[in-house]
């Protein structure tokens, strides 16, 4: 397999392995903290130290593909990824391994903003609606099977094989991305470096402030808020060498496209908790039927993501976005409503089927426009930027969740009721950003 589709599927694979791990280790925490040790908040800082160091250098990340080619960049992380996996492996404390989970969500980082700028240059924008479609069934795909393959490799090996899985999943990825991903020159002439340091420094406090909500720190929130305003005033007096293009928010297109994708993500991780919550300690699941009451949600993108992008293609990606953030919003309101009245978890299932086909027809063209909006030179940037936005706002979105049900603890019902209040109204923000798309899409101004 040779040209564009070649290049993709090297990009499949990589990706592949990235969302693999990230649904892998839930299943196997009890094991870990059995052999390791330790009390829940170190076992909450494996998954959390991850998600800070992935969240944080994106927009980093982003620029340097700009600056040095995005496939070194993304071959790079990956190798990174593969051996921050193997010492995640032989770790003899809890200790370590948040320590070798952030080495890991740092690598992740600077894979991440390189397939969408990747996407952009190898297919035309009548194409890229196809593209994300089959990007988003192998995210799908890898969702659904991490928390399967970890629960049998934890059963019949050890919690170890979870991340040594990784490593000749990562050699093949490595391999393919060399023979089949086209190189090319970097194209930004230089790189901020103070803009960098206050984006990094800013974004930290601010991503651990809101991973840390049961201690919050009011001073490292007004750090962060601080650091993050001399970080945009840096960013206008930078023009065109900016790290994080602002500028690019000129454009309807990718100013909406971001403001959904960062609502799809908040909504869709904040109601993750209390549904699994409600399933396991209301309803008397275990951990294998309430996965086959969310398995839907999967199997549903899997089968419609290729199906979503190819209408994209033909009908522009305005439509489809509209379409998708209002499934979401229908899918959250029916889970809401099963939750709230405490029905049988099994009518879940209604909700989690929907969930997939919002997340199947929202993804291909919220991403399909956001980069069609932008210009070549700041495509590294752009995707940064992008993915800076959604995944801050998933943070945000777990954050609100956990604080809720903390503070109503012993009353489950309205901790619930609340929670799913807020998602659903995050969900209606993302209905109306998608709404605002424009029928043709304009480039940011420079």
């Amino acid at each position: 397999m040779t040209g564009k589709w070649g290049g993709l599927a090297a990009l499949l694979a990589g990706f592949f392995v990235l969302l693999l791990d990230t649904t892998i280790v839930a299943v196997a925490s009890p094991s870990i903290q059995s052999d390791l040790g330790g009390d829940v908040a170190g076992l909450f800082w494996v998954t959390a130290g991850y998600l800070l160091a992935f969240s944080v250098p994106l927009l980093v990340a982003g620029r340097l593909g700009d600056l040095f080619d995005p496939k070194r960049v993304y071959l790079l992380g990956m190798t990174g990824f593969g051996l921050a996996s193997a010492l995640c492996g032989l770790a003899s404390s809890i200790g370590w391994l948040i320590a070798f989970r952030v080495l890991q969500g740092l690598a992740a980082a600077a894979m991440s903003p390189q397939p969408l700028t990747l996407i952009r240059r190898l297919f035309a924008e009548n194409e890229r609606g196809r593209a994300f479609g089959i990007w988003g069934s192998v995210a799908a795909a890898a969702t659904l099977l991490g928390p399967v393959l970890g629960g049998l490799l934890t059963a019949s090996l050890d919690w170890r094989w979870i991340f040594w899985v990784n490593l000749p999943l990562c050699g093949i990825a490595v391999v393919m991305g060399i023979r089949l991903i086209p190189g090319s020159g970097g194209t930004a002439t230089r790189f901020d470096l103070l803009g960098a340091a206050l984006s990094t420094a800013g974004l930290t406090l601010l991503v651990w402030a809101l991973l840390s909500w049961r201690t919050l720190s009011l001073p490292a929130v007004g750090l962060a808020v601080v650091l993050l305003v001399l970080f945009y005033c840096r960013e206008r007096a930078e023009g065109p060498d900016a790290l994080a293009p602002l500028r690019l928010y000129r454009s309807p297109g990718y100013l909406s496209a971001s403001l959904a994708m960062a609502s799809l993500g908040a909504a869709v991780l904040a109601m993750a908790l209390p549904t699994m919550l409600y399933i396991q300690e209301v309803g008397g699941f275990g951990p294998f039927e309430a996965a086959m009451v969310m398995a839907p949600d999967a199997v549903v993108a899997i089968v419609l993501s290729p199906m979503a992008g190819r209408w994209v293609d033909r009908a522009g990606g305005r439509r489809p976005a509209i379409l998708g953030m209002s499934l979401l919003t229908f899918s959250l309101l029916i889970t809401g409503v099963v939750v709230v009245l405490e029905l049988n978890p099994w009518w879940i299932t209604i909700g989690a089927a929907i969930l997939g086909a919002a997340n199947a027809i929202a993804w291909s063209p919220l991403s399909a426009i956001a980069m069609a909006s932008v210009e070549p030179a700041d495509a590294g940037g752009a995707s940064g930027l992008f993915n800076t936005v959604r995944q801050v706002g998933a943070v945000a979105g777990v954050a609100v969740t956990g604080a809720v049900l903390a503070g109503l603890e012993s009353r489950p019902v309205l901790a619930f009721g609340v929670v799913f209040v807020f998602v659903v109204l995050v969900a209606a923000g993302g209905f109306v950003a998608a709404t605002r798309l424009p029928k043709v899409v304009t480039l940011a101004c420079s």
